[in-house]
Order: C-alpha cells, then structure tokens, then sequence
C-alpha cells in the first residue's frame, strides 16, 4: 500500500497534521503548522504550512509549494511563503508549504540519494488528501538542474539572491555573463535549458527565479527603486564581468530599471510584460503611479542596447505600453514580436546585443 503523502505527527512543539482543528489565534496574519509527510519509500519529509491566520482547510483554495534547489534548505525559501500568505491579509485563501527535500534540512535520507521525484510526489498526494483534488496546486521552481550549480549571492542585510549557475563552454579564460530571469516564482525546465543553451554558446549564466530575490529583499518593507539599485550595484561588482540581462515576464521590468540604474549592465533584452511586474504592493513601494513608471527611467540605458520581444498570449505583452517603452529607449535598440520565445530566437537576440546594427 502506497505511503505517499500520509502525515506524521510531530511531539508536542508541532501541530496536528491533519489540519481538523481551527489555527490558533496569532498577531500575525499568518500561521505557521509544522509537520511531516511519508514519501513511497518510507522517507520523513519536514514540512511548514504557512496559512493565512483565520483560515480553515476548507477555506483554502490555492496551495503554492516552494521547492528548495538542491543542497539549500526549507529556510532558503521560508521567507518567501511568509511573504505571499501575509500579503493575502488573515482572511485569504492562498497557502504555501515549505518542506526540506530528502537528505537535507530536518527530513530523512542517505547521501547520493537524488530521487527528488518521490518527495514532490508524495507532497501532491499529501496536498489531495488534505485539501481535495480541487485545490489550485502548483510547485514553484524545482530541486535539481543536471548542469546548473546552486549559488547564492549575498546582497544588502537580511538580502539574498539565489542562482543556478551554469558555466560557460568556453575556451576563454573570463567569458562574458549572463544573468536570466525567470518568470516570477517559475524558474521551470524550460528556463534550464535556456540557459544551458546560453552556456554553450560562450556565456557563464546566471539563471534566477526574480520573485524569490524580491520577496527576501522585502521582508523588511516594500522595495524602493533605490534599494534595488543598491542590489544590483552588489551584485554586479561580484560578477567577473559586466553582464547582459533577459527577463521574461514579469521579471521584464526589474531587468530594464537594473540597467537604467547601472551602467555596468551592457544590454537588455526584456521579454512580454514589464511595468506590471511592479504591481506586488507587498514588494514594490509603488503607491505612487510614477514610482516605478518605466519610460521615465529606460532612456538613461543608451548608448547600451535594449530589446523588446512581444510574445503572443496575456504574458506576452501589450502593444500599446511596448510602444511607449520603445519610444523612450535611445539607440541601439529593437522591438520585436513573436509567437513564442525559443532557443534560437533567444540566441539570435543576444547576439544582436553584442553587436547591435
């Protein structure tokens, strides 16, 4: 008989896994369950439920799972499921689960065991069993890429940004970087192997799930142009060398302020949406609309090149907001559409932007 997904109930200091009792009251809009789940070969996963403070089981329609990459722990992404639940208020319907993957963190597991698929199994089961199949449930990012390397950068205090590194197939002794931004909370497979296509074509590659830098960047208030700018000033003194930067949506937008921000970025190319990728009250000081109103910055980047790639769909952009970006941009720069963004599109671009014309 199949384990998967089954809870184990922790001594005293943990709660009861079957989520049958009301949370207890708390000053934070969020509460905080923690618990463990039996994978299919009888391994302990340590997991917290963090759920808005005045919600029941029933009550939750939406479970979001923040898959820790390989070898980080449940605290590299505990921040951020703090972050999403509070931002839903005490009475949403949002929760997030953290968990420690197999032979990490406080969960079970021997070393070289990489079989990650049975923990993110028994973790859907375990989220059917409690919430009913007709949960919204979905995992963001996941544990191990076969090339890339896990780095974390530290940037201002309490601030982290978290990276697959992918180094350059490349004969010269600094080859010129890449940072990638994926769609916010999804760094997906697909993510991967754009960026492996992007190591093998020369760059060392930085691949980064934006929304878990900016949920950690944060923590301690809504986020200031000047703060981020702060970030990738760090940032990019770190790097060996001045990068280029692509941000798919919504990242778009955060990767057309860094450059106009800071002159070290040598190029941009901004995929679909960008001005909404500030929309996050919980993550942008956005109370004014001009704050964050892209053309008022974009024309700083000339002379260094910028491009616009519309995709097809409600990510894809919109035509009349790409125009006003466009129109703001000095030359070099170059706006175009398409249906999808695949590898050899993707590498086309980037070669454009190192010799723009």
């Amino acid at each position: 008989m199949s384990t998967a997904g089954q809870p184990v109930n922790l001594p005293a200091t943990g709660w009861p896994a079957n989520g049958d009792k009301k949370p207890m009251p708390s000053s934070l809009p969020y509460t905080e369950e923690e618990f463990g789940i039996l994978t299919d070969d009888e391994l302990y996963l340590d997991a917290i439920l963090v759920k808005p403070a005045k919600a029941s089981d029933p009550d939750i329609k939406v479970l979001r799972v923040w898959v820790p990459k390989f070898p980080l722990t449940k605290s590299s992404v505990l921040t951020c499921a703090r972050q999403e639940v509070k931002s839903y208020g005490p009475e949403g319907k949002i929760a997030n689960l953290v968990f420690d993957l197999r032979g990490s963190g406080e969960s079970d597991g021997i070393p070289g065991d990489y079989s990650f698929h049975l923990d993110l199994a028994a973790i859907k089961a375990w989220a059917e069993e409690r919430f009913g199949k007709g949960l919204n449930f979905g995992f963001f990012g996941f544990p191990q890429s076969k090339v890339g390397r896990v780095y974390v950068w530290p940037l201002r205090s309490g601030t982290i940004m978290e990276s697959y590194h992918y180094p350059a197939s490349s004969p010269l002794p600094t080859p010129p970087t890449l940072i990638y931004l994926s769609r916010y909370g999804n760094f997906s497979r697909k993510d991967d192997a754009l960026c492996i296509a992007l190591a093998e074509t020369g760059y060392n590659v930085y691949g980064v799930d934006p929304f878990r830098y900016l949920l950690h960047a944060s923590a301690h208030g809504p986020l200031t142009p000047e703060e981020l700018t702060e970030d990738i000033t760090l940032l990019t003194q770190m790097l060996p060398n001045s990068p280029l930067v692509i941000g798919q949506p919504m990242g778009a937008g955060l990767a057309l302020l860094w450059a106009a921000q800071n002159p070290a970025i040598r190029g941009v190319l901004a995929i679909g949406r960008a001005m909404a990728g500030f929309a996050p009250t919980h993550v942008f000081q956005n109370q004014s609309p001009h704050t964050y109103f892209l053309p008022r910055y974009v024309g700083n980047i000339a002379p260094r090149p910028v491009v616009l790639l519309q995709l097809a769909g409600s990510m894809g952009g919109n035509t009349q907001r790409m125009q006003a970006l466009y129109d703001s941009l000095g030359e070099p720069r170059r706006w175009e559409k398409a249906g999808e963004l695949t590898a050899d599109l993707l590498l086309e671009l980037v070669e454009w932007l190192e010799q723009p014309g």
